[in-house]
This record gives C-alpha cells, structure tokens and sequence, in this order.
C-alpha cells in the first residue's frame, strides 16, 4: 500500500484575506492556540487504522501555519510519529507568512525537521495587493531576498496571476525578480473569484475578465518555462527533482489523513472531512462527514482531479481508480479533443494541450456530463 500524507490545518490568521475561501478565523489569544495544538495531537493520536502506517508527507496548511510556536511543531510533529511510521527523507512543509519571515524563525522549523518553506509573496505590486485585499503590507525587498539565500531547505513561493489591473509587463517583472533568485518551486494561481468571499461580492468578474486572465496566464507559463521549470501540474512549477510530493497525492488519489477543522482525508477509496468550528474541534468530540460516493461520482472525480496533471493519465490509471473501463462516450469525447488539439496522447498518456489548458473548464465538464448527477 503507498504510503500516505498528513495534512495539518493550522485556522488561524491575524486578518482573513479577501480572496481566501479556506477555513480560517482570527487568531484572539495564544490560549486558544494552545487548546488547539493539543486537541490536534489527541485527534492525530486517535486516528482510524484505515490509513497505511507509513506517513512520507505532512503538509502544514492554513490559514496561517507559520503563527505555530517552535514546540507547537515540536508537539505536532512528534503526534505524527507516534500514531505514523515517518519515513526516512520525508517530505515536512509549512506555509510561512512573509511577516513571520527571520532566520531565526527558519531555523526554529529546521530544527522540527521541517525540510520545504512555501513563502505565500503573492504579488509585489502593492496596488494589485490592496486589490485582492491582502492583509499584509508588500514583501520586502530584504524578506524575499533572505528567504531565498537560504540553501538548508527546498524554497517554495506562492504568487497570484491575473489580478484585475495587472499586464503582461508586470507579470514578466515580477517572474524575472523571483526566478533570477532561484527558488526551488513556484506556485502561480490564477485570481479565483470563490462564492462567500469579501472580493466576489465587490468584483464578480465576467467573460472579458476570463480573457484576460487567459492572456495574463499564458505570458506567464511561458517564461516560467523558459527559466527552467518543469509546468507539471495546472498551477504548479518546479525545477527538476522539486515538485510537492504531498501535494502529488491530491492528483494521484493516494491517501492523506487530514487533522483540524476545514481538513479533508482520503483513505484510498472513503473521503470524508470534519467541519467543525475552531470552537467545537477544542470543546467536543471530533466530528466528520463521510463523503458517500457512487461509481459515477468516482469517474467524476477522476476527470476533475487527475486533468490537472499536465504529465497525463493512461486508460490504465482510470481503470485502477474508478473500477471500471473507460465509458465509451468519455473516450469518444478525448479522442475529439485530441483531434481538436485540445488534448494530446503521448506513449499512452493523455492529458491537456497548452491550447486545452485554457478551456480545462469546459473540457472537465464536457468530459464529466453524462456522470454529474442532478
């Protein structure tokens, strides 16, 4: 059985973003992170044996993770080896605020065996920052710089396309600043306007936006993959031999456990999540939705998640997920695609064309219709 992730919610934000859909509420007092970092290691130590026992990932996510106190990791981590066997040269990551940045702080997580720093930049324009209503104020100069010198672990940062006022000059700007400071892994989403967001209720976007997110995004990939970075998954880029191997196993269907109100598990063939507030995670008994899938829901799935793996899929990994042989009007429909350019089947793999990249959308819908029950 392969080995599984661990996945680690850490709700807490000093302010919550406007584009952030993600369970997260303001951190009030350093007593609440200490109930919480102690009912995550009773919820860890209880965890189902339907998970494999050999851990190779934890994924600390949020929220905010880097507001976690050096013994919070020690205690979190130390959780996830007593309950999982870690394997050796596991991969152990955290999303860091900028403003959380010093090395002192870097070492602290070092220290707790942490190994990949993800750097949520965002942008470096502090018009396009105040936009999307991010909380904190433009990265410094001297923070980014810093983060990047560090050669003791794999340097991720986070940045956002497609913010409405921002062209194709100023996405090259910000690429070039970053990638000529070698960062080992860039994520680069494109601006997602999600339903109940402060930012969607003030720009709810429209089809010339879409268009120009489209210009902006192609720009993007393109120099990103002229520096050397290998575009393996929809909004992900690393260079060769750094890719997120936890984040691998959402597109995968491998199994992760997820601990902490908002997470998500996935067994190998149950999923089910706990949405409990940070409140009732801390006063009461743990609590989760079993996600109850059917056969079509599984193919649906399949369609949604691996597309996003721009190395592809063969007949053969749909088979091992869903069950079943690939429906002939599934295969119908990629052949036309194919034939289209949409979509391309090299040595057995099929997967999205760069021109099929932009209407991924469309297609996964096209693709999934007949199986997305009413």
């Amino acid at each position: 059985m392969d080995p599984c992730g661990i996945y680690i919610h850490v709700p807490f934000c000093k302010k919550k973003c406007d584009y952030c859909s993600f369970y997260s509420v303001p951190l009030k007092d350093e007593v609440i992170l200490e109930q919480y970092v102690s009912r995550l290691c009773d919820e860890i130590s209880s965890c189902s044996d339907v998970f494999p026992s050999l851990a190779d990932t934890i994924y600390f996510g949020g929220g905010t993770p880097s507001l976690l106190k050096e013994e919070h990791l020690e205690k979190i981590i130390s959780a996830v080896k007593n309950r999982f066997e870690l394997s050796k040269g596991a991969e152990i990551t955290l999303e860091m605020n900028p403003e959380d940045f010093s090395h002192s702080k870097i070492d602290s997580c070092l220290k707790c065996g942490i190994n990949r720093i993800v750097l949520g930049v965002q942008s470096l324009d502090v018009d396009l920052r105040r936009f999307i209503g991010r909380s904190t104020a433009l990265v410094p100069d001297k923070t980014l710089k810093d983060f990047l010198s560090r050669s003791d672990f794999i340097r991720c940062v986070d940045l956002i396309a497609g913010i409405p006022g921002q062209t194709k000059e100023e996405i090259i700007y910000e690429l070039e600043y970053i990638t000529n400071l070698q960062p080992d892994h860039i994520s680069l989403y494109l601006l997602s306007l999600e339903d109940g967001t402060s930012l969607k209720q003030r720009f709810p976007g429209d089809n010339e936006f879409s268009d120009f997110q489209a210009r902006i995004w192609e720009v993007a990939i393109d120099y990103l993959v002229s520096k050397g970075f290998d575009h393996y998954e929809i909004s992900n880029f690393a260079k060769p031999g750094f890719i997120s191997r936890h984040n691998s196993k959402y597109w995968h269907f491998l199994p992760y456990a997820g601990f902490g109100p908002g997470a998500h598990s996935f067994t190998g063939k149950v999923r089910y999540y706990n949405d409990m507030s940070v409140e009732d995670y801390i006063a009461e008994e743990f609590n989760y939705n079993i996600d109850i899938r059917t056969g079509n829901d599984v193919i649906v799935e399949f369609i949604i998640t691996a597309l996003r793996d721009l190395h592809g899929f063969s007949y053969a990994d749909f088979e091992r997920v869903t069950g079943i042989k690939m429906p002939d009007d599934i295969h119908y429909k990629i052949q036309l695609y194919i034939t289209h350019g949409y979509m391309s089947d090299e040595n057995g793999k099929i997967k999205l064309s760069r021109k099929g990249m932009f209407k991924s959308n469309l297609i996964i819908y096209s693709l999934a219709d007949n199986y997305i029950l009413s």
